[in-house]
């Protein structure tokens, strides 16, 4: 005989349910089944499942212990012992667990099946939960527990049915500790990239407003937009659904105790990348074409952006690949249509906007429509199918625009008219490096071993994978620093003292949004559509367009332009209108004393008027906050790119210790095995550089900032960047999509650490700022800042060391980078004596 013992509990210090299995039987001397249980390290106790409520929890962790096999001789009976137990996550409420148990399956397929014991007594122990729903033949029960007796040998030898054992258990829990496991819908991964898109699109429309001249920047913000909102519809159709079985609750994106996560747990249709890598870039290359001649793109322009779609139908059509005829009717139907919207604005009257943007309008239509139909061929969408010859070139053939339209922007960037040559050079240089993965991946070939397997040192086989699909970090990563290299050199084209700085401002708030979305590491469609990832960039980008107000570039252009003898003159002018504003303040408390004594009425008025606030327009504390802007809001007679590399270099100096420590202790959030060329050191560099893109954006622009003291610009700009270092962290934090051991101290500690850094960061920065204002004045510090008031050195010194501490602390504790979930202790001989064992 044996027995089956099945213990349902409560974990008190993990807060979960726990069901373990004892089994405990014997077996003969020299039987095949005791030498099969010798040989493979396990015996044969039936299978049993647990539901609640109905479907198949995620199980948080499970214990075993090694097989234990007991002969006192030779010739003896041996005795086997195993255990097992699992977790269920934690969840708190009504539980409702469901136990179904069959000794039998399984021992009648093993050899030496008839050695196991013919009856097995199964019993199921869950004190404090109510019984419900007991199938099959009960031998006894008792309050907390229930007996089966099963006979197999009977059972084997009847037709119909096999016996099943079951029971329903019931118990109310609560837990004071968040849940560890949640199902995530599609919707979800959808609204969070629609608010992301968002607020890309909202800078992007600022940018394209300002490109476009001011004649039209109301159409072109509104076209900006409405074609951002495009994607979102797309993203519907393309985002990936989430992987889980129909009993499942828990789909991980990325696990975030791997230093590189699995990505085939994400990957987006081939839809959505096409869109990434044709139609925007083919749009963002006609847009560049009117920035620089002021008219439409031309009809060669269209044509070319048009053919490579159908030609890469027709390439795979020579590859073999065999389209589906209904995919050229609706090819055909799409045609005429975009042809007719194109021909559609020649009965307008000459000069109207739409008569001229009428073709571009047509092949954007048919560019939209193809590239729907080719994102849903079996080379583009489906996965494992082996890409050469023709199919490869129809796949890279769709994948130019992104470096065509990079290497467009050089002309704008540099400010000069390119030669041919430089730009084909350029085009293909910057083609082959998003390409060169892909490409090598098939000229490599796999490598095999003698029975066909591939090996596992084929460095290149994890990249054959379709590139639209499976293939998204690296080209991603390619556009975000060739993005921010050619911002960071269109500031330097324009950050001479004397210029007049023609769009810089939009494209400061790009900069700042590039920041944000490497604030964590690789910027993509697995980040994006993290929820806390997501809502941070639509926060940037609104804060953005708050902390570079629209049109400042314009209003505070001269602020920009002062020299430093002009900056000399105007800390003077403020600091002579404060101290009379400050004197008269002082007569007005001492004047009633002295009008009681010796003093006239005429005297103390000559003096009144005397000690007024120089100027004539608006009340003397407008004149007064005039002044103290024109002093401390210039560059101290700086160009703006040497005040945007000061102001880098001094906030990544002070973002040092935990920028190092971040680089040392966790990877990257968002990476993927997709990763050639050492990707992730890559996003880490990019994570440890941000901060100073955050000290670029105050230097350069820091006459244009919000705020009207080095402090207070320093305030805004710390507000805007709060939710790109606040709320990622929270998603990593409680979020049990994203990390093991959701915890709200874990958030608290993790929240106010990368919040704490901030602080440290932008306070000091300001008190930098207003430092070298005041030495490039030729002034001492204290005559800016009175360190006689107590509130001036408080306010700013309390904050610092708050911020410090704080952050200090949290960078020691380690706690808030990768939480990660504790395995188990190792289960003891003693079932009752070990801690972790389920209690009633």
């Amino acid at each position: 005989m044996g027995t089956i013992t099945m213990r349902v509990g409560w974990d008190r210090s993990r807060q979960e349910v726990v069901v373990s299995r004892s089994c405990s039987y014997t077996l003969p001397a020299r039987s095949s089944a005791l030498a099969q249980v010798r040989k493979n390290g396990y015996g044969h106790c039936g299978t049993f499942g647990v539901y609640r409520n109905g479907k198949v929890p995620y199980f948080d962790g499970n214990r075993t212990r090694p097989l234990r096999v007991t002969q006192r001789s030779a010739d003896a009976p041996a005795l086997v012992q195993s255990f097992y137990a699992v977790n269920l996550d934690r969840k708190s409420g009504e539980q409702k667990l469901r136990l179904p148990l069959c000794p039998l399956s399984g021992m009648e397929m093993t050899s030496g099946g008839s050695d196991y014991p013919a009856v097995w007594l199964v019993t199921v122990s869950a004190p404090k939960w109510s019984f419900t729903g007991i199938l099959g033949p009960v031998e006894s029960q008792s309050q907390g527990s229930v007996t089966w007796r099963v006979d197999t040998a009977t059972a084997a030898g009847k037709k119909g049915p096999p016996i099943k054992c079951s029971v329903d258990l019931t118990r109310t829990v609560k837990t004071t500790r968040l849940p560890r496991a949640r199902h995530q819908t599609r919707s979800e991964l959808l609204i969070s990239f629609a608010v992301a898109v968002g607020g890309i699109g909202a800078v992007a429309a600022a940018l394209v407003a300002k490109l476009a001249g001011p004649a039209v920047p109301r159409r072109w913000g509104k076209a900006g937009l409405m074609f951002a909102a495009a994607l979102c519809p797309c993203a519907l159709v393309a985002l990936p659904i989430p992987l889980v079985q129909p009993g499942d609750t828990r789909l991980n994106l990325f696990d975030t105790s791997l230093p590189i996560p699995p990505a085939y747990l994400w990957t987006p249709q081939a839809v959505l990348g096409l869109w990434l890598w044709y139609v925007l870039p083919v749009s963002a290359w006609w847009f560049t074409h009117r920035v620089l001649t002021g008219r439409p793109p031309p009809g060669r322009t269209l044509v070319a952006s048009c053919v490579p779609p159908l030609l890469s139908l027709a390439l795979m059509s020579a590859g073999g690949t065999v389209l589906n005829t209904s995919l050229w009717i609706r090819l055909a139907a799409a045609a005429p249509l975009s042809l007719l919207l194109a021909v559609a604005g020649q009965v307008l009257k000459k000069g109207a906007a739409a008569r001229r943007w009428a073709p571009t309008a047509g092949a954007l239509l048919w560019t939209i429509l193809v590239t729907y139909e080719l994102g849903r061929t079996p080379v583009i969408a489906l996965e494992g199918l082996r890409v050469t010859g023709w199919n490869a070139a129809a796949v890279l053939i769709c994948t130019w625009p992104a470096a065509a339209w990079l290497g467009s922007l050089l002309a704008p960037v540099s400010r000069r008219t390119l030669k041919p040559v430089v730009r084909v050079t350029c085009f293909l240089l910057l083609w082959g490096t998003m390409m060169a993965p892909f490409v090598m991946a098939y000229l490599a070939g796999s490598r095999y071993d003698m029975y066909g397997n591939q090996l596992e040192d084929d460095y290149w086989g994890r990249y054959r994978v379709p590139l639209f699909t499976g293939y998204t970090a690296w080209p991603f990563f390619v556009m975000t620093v060739c993005g921010i290299s050619l911002q960071i050199a269109y500031l330097w084209r324009r950050g001479a003292l004397g210029d007049t700085g023609r769009a810089v401002e939009p494209v400061g708030r790009v900069l700042l949004l590039c920041a944000a979305l490497t604030a964590f590491g690789a910027p993509n469609l697995r980040t994006l559509t993290m929820w806390g990832e997501g809502l941070a960039v639509f926060l940037v980008a609104i804060a953005s367009l708050i902390l570079l107000p629209l049109g400042s570039d314009g209003s505070l252009a001269r602020l920009r332009r002062v020299s430093r003898r002009g900056h000399a003159r105007f800390m003077d002018r403020w600091l002579t209108t404060q101290l009379i504003w400050d004197t008269r303040a002082d007569f007005q408390r001492s004047a009633r004393s002295a009008l009681a004594e010796d003093m006239t009425v005429s005297d103390f008025s000559d003096r009144w008027r005397g000690l007024a606030v120089p100027g004539r327009h608006d009340d003397p504390e407008s004149r007064l906050r005039r002044a103290k802007r024109f002093a401390l809001g210039t560059n101290a007679g700086r160009s703006p790119w040497a005040a945007g590399l000061a102001g880098a270099a001094c906030a990544q100096l002070l973002a040092l210790p935990w920028a190092v420590y971040k680089a040392a202790t966790s990877g990257t959030v968002g990476a993927d095995y997709f990763m050639p060329f050492h990707l992730d050191v890559m996003f880490q560099v990019l994570r440890f550089t941000h901060w100073a893109l955050y000290g670029f954006v105050y230097g350069y622009f820091y006459a244009m900032l919000r705020g009207l003291t080095p402090v207070g610009k320093a305030a805004w700009l710390m507000l805007a960047i709060l939710p790109a270092e606040v709320l990622p962290m929270a998603t990593l934090t409680v979020d049990p999509q994203y990390t093991r051991d959701p915890s709200v101290s874990d958030l608290v500690t993790g929240c106010a650490g990368v919040a704490g850094q901030a602080l440290v960061l932008c306070m000091l920065l300001g008190l930098w700022w207003e430092w070298s204002l005041a030495r490039a004045a030729g002034m001492k510090w204290s005559q800016v800042r009175n360190f006689r008031r107590l509130s001036s050195i408080t306010v700013p010194a309390g904050t610092v060391l708050v911020a410090g501490a704080t952050a200090f602390a949290t960078t020691i504790a380690g706690t808030w980078a990768q939480p990660e979930l504790k395995p188990p202790g190792d289960v003891q001989s003693s079932p009752s004596a070990h801690p972790s064992e389920p209690a009633p």
